[in-house]
């Protein structure tokens, strides 16, 4: 499994695929003034195209969110977020990306 953001890469390994106890866990970090932020996660297998996995509430949006597959489990925190892969099998080996939105800033004149 690799995780890329900001063209940094880390990889982590997945065990035993036998094993249904493996649990991955990918980490990003971010830095923004925004309270209302959502944390989205994507998987791409080479040649096809990102696929949707889950988002999840940061700061004033915490506990919003949407995790349609229990293979997955996201946390977050003021400065990170993370996703968790439940019983992570050979499958599960993709590249993984997070990104960021927060509510656009209106300025009144």
């Amino acid at each position: 499994i690799i995780h890329q953001l900001h063209s940094s890469s880390y990889q982590t390994e997945v065990f035993d695929e036998e094993d249904e106890t493996n649990r991955v866990t990918l980490s990003c970090s971010y830095e923004t003034s925004s309270e209302d932020i959502d944390l989205y996660w994507y998987r791409q297998y080479p040649n096809s195209e990102p696929q949707y996995i889950l988002w999840k509430g940061a700061r004033s949006r915490d506990g919003e969110s949407d995790i349609p597959d229990p293979h997955f489990e996201s946390s977050t925190t003021r400065t990170s977020t993370e996703l968790i892969i439940k019983a992570a099998t050979l499958k599960d080996s993709a590249l993984y990306y997070c990104a960021l939105w927060k509510d656009p800033v209106i300025q009144s004149f």
